[in-house]
């Protein structure tokens, strides 16, 4: 029941791609979404967004960054007719120490200096107060070769 619930998500996935990928400076062949839950400091939801409006700042380095091995992405396969696809799953979760409002969540990469960012996501923005826990749900998928 799970893989075929699955195999629903990423056909349906793949015909968002068109709307997505129209939104990123650089073209690719990732598909991303990006859901936002927000929760006071009780655990009770405040707020929860599905962002379509994404922005790749560099492709490369993004795909360099998903193919490394990390405790933080949870990767599975699945298979459509012949191409075979990966999904990969990145959580990250904040708890606000101060009052402000939130309208981009990014995935960026630090190298112990610096830090870049990869892949923006902007939406209408959330307000929120000290020890609201906020998690952005990140799902790509991109075709394997």
């Amino acid at each position: 029941m799970q893989i075929l619930l699955f195999a629903i998500i990423v056909i349906i996935s793949f015909g968002l791609m068109i709307p997505l990928n129209s939104y990123a400076q650089t073209p690719s062949n990732l598909a991303m979404f990006v859901q936002i839950k927000v929760q006071d400091s009780g655990g009770n939801l405040v707020s929860y967004l599905e962002c379509t409006k994404i922005t790749i700042t560099d492709v490369a380095k993004l795909n360099l960054l998903l193919d490394k091995k990390s405790p933080v992405f949870e990767k599975s396969f699945v298979t459509n007719g012949d191409q075979k696809f990966e999904v990969i799953k990145v959580n990250d979760t904040v708890i606000h120490p101060s009052a402000t409002i939130v309208s981009q969540n990014m995935i960026s990469e630090t190298d112990g200096q610096h830090s870049t960012v990869l892949a923006i996501t902007d939406h209408d923005g959330y307000p929120v107060v000290k020890g609201d826990r906020v998690t952005a749900y990140w799902t790509i998928i991109r075709p394997v070769s």
